[in-house]
């Protein structure tokens, strides 16, 4: 009988994919999660309360990610738009209030996540590998264009020369969430991307330019935020932000290397994941509350990666924290999305951020096939790369709103809080366009521009993928 049962069971299993399994299952747990809360915390559930706002914003956006991964579009962009209906439909908006500080704290635990995600998949080897276009891919666009974005928000958007700075390298960082994705697509249609090195080149500079956007931003956002003190202090701040972020990031991640003990059969990765979220939350609150916003990001970048170099392969920890970005991207996106309220955006601000954005992404292309000249590659492989460099999304999301969020925390004046909605503002349009833009032109162009794959690595590739379908 049970024989019996589990067969039945096993056949309606097959005949239901497994995608739509999964995403039943989430809606399962959240839902029991949510009756809890309902229960224990009648108050804070009911709609209008905080719990409730939460469970509808993670569900709707994670659904709405989900439909669009299955219509091959970046999920991220279901999950914004999401974010910007909960706070812009009158009466959904009133069910769904969310306290700013509460909003602000949940997207500074999402930041952390992300760059943790990051920094543990970084490894420096790859620059050995792929060579000095590494370097230059990570550094040459992500100034061009922060530059140029800075110097056009001065002048269209009037913005001061810090905020200006500050928007630029919010919108400097590329995503890898987008172009790893697209890269397994190409590489599944049999495409040359492997061979030529461009997986591992776009991979891990992808990485490298985040952690430069990211470490510039916070440089800027110190001083942004430090103009009441003396002028000595503020040239310094910055540089000693990021000295203070390596150096306790190097410190905490060497501490990981001894603390747990690990053994050859018991790496204690579990504990492992445990201490490196703790100390990532304890570092990003605790120079918060110090006044340096920018070394709590930057330590658990340097964190993570240091812990990762000296423990070797543990899978277990960085699968754990994929797993927690699976609660923390809707969370994040919808959280940003939320951040938008059309009341705030004129129809000014609007056409004038849009002509920043698409002259900056303009120079940005040319500086990316720069960067890749004297590398080995075609001209058409250089545009192709080139092409790959406009994607933009998880970055944006994460710091494009950490300036609101630390002004509301330190009470800022209403001028320094219009500056950080337009950063905001721009971080989402920037998403809205260059995310569906980018991923569009690595998908059709890349027949036109990158050769076949040969037979040899075509079959070993497809002997992988049945593989990794079996398991």
């Amino acid at each position: 009988m049970a024989d019996h049962a589990q067969s039945c069971q096993g056949c309606f299993f097959k005949r239901c994919p497994d995608r739509i399994l999964k995403l039943f299952s989430y809606i399962l747990f959240v839902a029991a999660l949510y009756i809890t809360c309902f229960v224990t915390t009648a108050s804070l559930s009911k709609p209008g309360g905080p719990i409730f706002s939460l469970f509808v914003l993670v569900l709707l956006a994670f659904g709405a990610g989900q439909l669009l991964k299955i219509a091959k579009i970046p999920p991220m962009l279901g999950m914004l738009l999401v974010g910007v209906a909960l706070s812009n439909i009158p009466k959904v908006k009133e069910w769904t209030i969310l306290d700013a500080q509460i909003s602000s704290d949940l997207k500074t635990i999402s930041l952390m996540i992300i760059l943790m995600k990051g920094g543990l998949s970084l490894d420096i080897m790859d620059i050995k590998r792929v060579g000095f276009a590494v370097i230059r891919l990570a550094f040459i666009p992500c100034f061009v264009e922060a530059t140029v974005f800075a110097i056009m928000s001065v002048l269209l958007l009037e913005l001061p020369w810090i905020w200006a700075f500050l928007l630029g390298f919010v919108i400097a960082a590329v995503t890898p969430a987008i172009i790893v994705p697209c890269l397994d697509e190409l590489k599944k249609r049999k495409l040359k991307i492997e061979e030529n090195n461009i997986t591992t080149m776009l991979i891990s500079a992808s990485s490298f330019d985040d952690v430069v956007a990211i470490s510039a931003y916070m440089v800027c956002l110190s001083s942004a935020f430090s103009s009441d003190k003396p002028l000595y202090l503020q040239i310094i701040q910055g540089p000693l932000e990021i000295l203070i972020g390596i150096a306790l990031g190097t410190l905490l991640g060497i501490v990981l290397w001894v603390i747990p003990p690990a053994r050859s059969n018991n790496p204690n990765s579990k504990i492992r994941t445990a201490l490196i979220l703790v100390l990532g939350l304890c570092s990003v609150f605790g120079m918060s509350h110090l006044n340096f916003n920018g070394s709590g990001p930057l330590s658990v970048i340097v964190m993570s990666l240091t812990a990762i170099k000296g423990w070797g392969e543990d899978q277990v920890v960085t699968d754990i924290v994929d797993k927690l970005w699976v609660l923390g991207e809707p969370l994040l996106f919808g959280l940003v999305g939320r951040d938008i309220q059309f009341e705030f955006i004129t129809l000014d601000i609007l056409w004038k951020s849009l002509i920043v954005i698409f002259v900056a992404l303009c120079f940005r292309l040319g500086a990316a096939f720069m960067a890749v000249s004297w590398s080995g590659l075609t001209v058409k492989e250089k545009v192709f790369v080139s092409f790959s460099w406009i994607p933009k999304a998880t970055v944006q999301a994460a710091i494009g709103s950490y300036a609101l969020a630390v002004a509301v925390e330190k009470g800022a004046d209403e001028m320094v809080v219009e500056y950080s909605r337009t950063i905001v503002t721009v971080a989402v349009l920037i998403i809205l366009v260059s995310a569906p833009l980018g991923s569009l032109l690595m998908y059709f162009t890349a027949p036109l521009l990158l050769e076949r794959a040969d037979t040899g690595h075509c079959q070993l590739a497809e002997g992988k993928e049945e593989e990794e379908e079996n398991v």
